[in-house]
């Protein structure tokens, strides 16, 4: 039996994300579809100096400081 993952594209995916790409026989990557507000499409948790700290890429009417 083929496993088969489809995910959708993530700005600096988690680490599970590779996980299961390197747990299926095909992989793929569903760029199409309507994109999730509030989600961690645009945006992810990194550590730094200072602790944890948002690290987004601003989308929609948020881009270019409007």
């Amino acid at each position: 039996m083929k496993r088969v993952a489809i995910l959708q594209s993530n700005y600096i995916p988690w680490k599970g994300y590779f996980d299961m790409i390197a747990a299926v026989d095909e992989f793929i990557l569903y760029d199409d579809m309507q994109y999730t507000k509030n989600d961690w499409r645009n945006r992810n948790q990194i550590k730094t100096p200072k602790g944890i700290e948002w690290l987004t890429v601003p989308t929609g009417q948020a881009i270019g400081g409007r």
